[in-house]
């Protein structure tokens, strides 16, 4: 009958048989608001790799369940007992959730659960305090914490959440020390804190507790401001290498421009000499060196390279780049190239995806023996809400794929084959996978990266 009348009245004293305070209802209101926020922080930082109502309904289902096991052990042995079973009750269960529903199953994830757990048991601690000194009546503390939690989330949704993704996004390294900082100071925070209804500790237990509560957001911060400083530092490295792309592909086209506008000229030239030796050997009925004839001035014009295949600039810079590439390697190369003016991608992506597509493609094709099939295509559209990339080509030496990740190695050696790990990494940054086949001697990549402004 006691440990019925401990659940029913959470202020039930097991011993007189009396219910000896009518506050930690407070108390408990406060704990169960509290573990909501917990998972309310940790989803506006949180990139799932399931629909987001999916993602919703599992987190906070799971989330219900171990909220309503915590409540029952903290009624059954009393409010102390969570922070020292947190870790066992809360911290693992909701980790391994969390991480079969994460899009990042690596460093990234791992940091921002500590980042997130910490953070509130930071708030737990200070708001705990703050009821302490006035007098311990958990008012203080229902009321400290209704305003903190909704107050932190705020400044997070509003200056956080959108720098955080894009740092989430755009950097896949150096994440495993900082979440090992972060469980650092997660279980440290766990060790000094000062369970409710628990004495105070004396003069340098305060202290050190006080310390750690001062160090730990001062970490995170540092951490943060690091993690920033390598994004900017990668993309102001890329915006360069974008520009010494740009660079060379504008002194190229510049050449292709120069030596096309020449041969152009040298035509229209001769044009009126071409049709004279035509129309003399028309007259004569001469059909076979008349058929001989055509067939060298086709050749000779289709020699010339085109200036404008794309209304695109970056991709009709490197198309016309890759078409020079083919002459010279003696490769076919077909285009299939449907696009506006624009697209909603960043230049050193696009560039960066299309002339690796390109370039390992007339790489492969290149090395065919004389007499033997020689070609490129290269296929781009916008299909829905998609970018479809497709390249095609025939290669000598069959890929074979690598035995951890299933990729298909260069055949060039030491420092190459890198161009299909870019290109992979690019089409997962917008929804996507690279799909690579060979099969009756032809090499298929292909892709459709998801637009932007629809993610």
């Amino acid at each position: 009958m006691k440990r019925i009348s401990m659940i029913l009245y959470p202020c039930f004293d097991s011993k007189s048989g009396k219910k000896v305070c009518t506050m930690t209802v407070l108390r408990d209101i406060s704990f169960l608001w509290s573990m909501f926020h917990i998972i309310v922080f940790f989803l506006l930082l949180f990139e799932p790799s399931f629909p987001w109502p999916v993602t919703l309904t599992a987190g906070f289902a799971g989330a219900g369940v171990l909220l309503v096991v915590n409540v029952m052990t903290m009624f059954w042995q009393g409010s102390g007992i969570i922070m020292r079973a947190a870790f066992f009750t809360c911290t693992i269960p909701t980790l391994l959730l969390f991480f079969w529903l994460s899009k990042y199953r690596d460093g990234r994830f791992f940091f921002l659960f500590c980042l997130s757990d910490t953070l509130c048991f930071w708030i737990l601690q200070i708001t705990n305090f703050l009821d302490r000194m006035a007098g311990d009546t958990y008012l203080v503390m229902l009321i400290t914490r209704l305003i903190a939690f909704p107050m932190v989330e705020l400044l997070f949704w509003r200056y956080l959440r959108q720098p955080y993704l894009q740092l989430q996004r755009r950097l896949t390294q150096g994440w495993w020390l900082f979440a090992v900082i972060g469980a650092t100071y997660y279980l440290l925070i766990m060790v000094t804190s000062v369970p409710v209804g628990r004495p105070m500790p004396g003069p340098e237990g305060l202290i050190r507790i006080v310390l750690v509560l001062i160090l730990m957001p001062l970490t995170y911060l540092t951490v943060l401001r690091s993690l920033w400083r390598q994004m900017t530092e990668a993309q102001a490295q890329g915006e360069l290498e974008l520009l010494e792309t740009r660079n060379r592909l504008a002194w190229e086209n510049l050449r292709i421009l120069q030596e096309s506008s020449s041969a152009l000229a040298q035509a229209r030239h001769d044009i009126l000499g071409n049709l004279g030796i035509l129309q003399t050997l028309s007259q004569r009925g001469d059909y076979k060196r008349l058929d001989e004839y055509l067939s060298r001035l086709t050749r000779q014009t289709g020699e010339i390279v085109p200036l404008k295949i794309s209304n695109h600039p970056i991709i009709n810079a490197i198309l016309t780049r890759g078409i020079e590439r083919a002459r010279s390697a003696e490769v076919e190369l077909r285009l299939h190239i449907d696009l506006p003016d624009s697209l909603p991608f960043p230049d050193e992506d696009l560039s960066a995806f299309l002339m690796n597509l390109l370039d390992n493609a007339l790489d492969a094709a290149s090395l065919i023996p004389p007499g033997q099939p020689k070609w490129v295509e290269i296929t781009m559209h916008i299909r829905g809400s998609y970018l479809f990339i497709e390249g095609q080509n025939t290669f000598a030496h069959i890929p074979e794929p690598d035995k951890e990740g299933g990729r298909f190695r260069s055949h060039k050696g030491a420092g190459h084959g890198y161009g299909l790990k870019i290109m992979e990494n690019i089409a997962r940054r917008y929804q996507s996978e690279l799909q690579a086949e060979a099969g009756d001697g032809v090499f298929v990549a292909r892709t459709a990266l998801l637009m932007p402004k629809q993610l």
